[in-house]
C-alpha cells in the first residue's frame, strides 16, 4: 500500500511543469483582453497615434486678442470612439478643448497697429505673428485642472494646487513640472488662427492629462 502511494506522488519536475503550463494558459486568457483595453494608450504613447483626426480648427482672429491678457476659446474636435472597432453603425463623437491664446510678453505686435482687418498679411508678416503668439492648453501641467487668468495678479493660476504661470505659460511657481502645453497652430493671411489637436511637447516630455 505504501508503495502505491509513493508512486502516485507528484515529482518536483512534474509540479514545476504544471505550474508553467498554468501560467501559460493564464497568459493566453488574460493578454488579449488587456491589449484590447490598453490599445488606446499603446497607440497614443508608443505609436504616436490619436483617435482625433489630423485636422485644423479655427480659433478666431489675431485682431481679437488684447495686448495684456489671454483669451480663452473652446474648440471642438471630431473624435473616433476609442474602442470603436469600425463596425457598421458606429458613430463619431467630439472632444472639446479649452485653448488659451495670448501675445508673448503681453505686447501687441507692431504689425497690428493701425492695421485694417481687410488687409491681407504677407507670408513674412504671418511668420512674425506666429513667432509672437502663444496658443496653450488650459489644463495645468501638474494634474490637469483648468487654469484661469488673474486680472489682479496678472498671472495664470491653477485653483487646485497653486500652480502659477506667466502670460506666456511659463511655470513661475507651485507644483507644475513645466509650463503649459502648447498646441500646434498656424495663422492664415486673413489673420485667422487655426489649431490642431497636437501638442508641442516640453523637454520633460508627456502630454496633458486633459486632452
Amino acid at each position: 500500500m505504501a508503495e502505491e502511494l509513493q508512486k502516485d506522488q507528484v515529482t518536483r519536475g512534474q509540479f514545476l511543469w504544471m505550474g508553467a503550463l498554468s501560467t501559460f494558459i493564464g497568459a493566453v486568457l488574460t493578454i488579449p483582453p488587456a491589449v484590447y483595453f490598453l490599445s488606446p494608450s499603446i497607440k497614443s504613447v508608443l505609436q504616436g497615434q490619436s483617435d482625433v483626426p489630423d485636422e485644423w480648427r479655427e480659433l478666431g482672429s489675431v485682431f481679437e486678442i488684447p495686448a495684456d491678457e489671454p483669451v480663452i476659446h473652446l474648440v471642438e474636435f471630431t473624435q473616433r470612439q476609442t474602442y470603436d472597432s469600425g463596425q457598421v453603425g458606429s458613430e463619431e463623437g467630439s472632444i472639446t478643448n479649452a485653448v488659451l491664446v495670448s501675445w508673448k510678453d503681453g505686447k501687441l505686435p507692431s504689425i497690428l497697429e493701425n492695421r485694417s482687418e481687410e488687409q491681407e498679411f504677407s507670408s513674412i508678416e504671418v511668420e512674425e505673428l506666429e513667432g509672437k503668439l502663444n496658443v496653450m492648453s488650459n489644463a495645468c501641467a501638474h494634474m490637469g485642472c483648468p487654469v484661469r487668468w488673474s486680472e489682479v495678479e496678472k498671472e495664470i493660476l491653477c485653483p487646485c494646487h497653486g500652480g502659477v504661470y506667466d502670460i506666456d505659460g511659463r511655470n513661475m511657481g507651485g507644483p507644475p513640472p513645466h509650463g503649459l502645453w502648447r498646441y500646434s497652430f498656424r495663422i492664415r493671411g486673413d489673420g485667422s488662427i487655426h489649431v490642431k489637436h497636437e501638442f508641442q511637447e516640453e523637454k520633460t516630455g508627456g502630454k496633458p492629462y486633459v486632452v
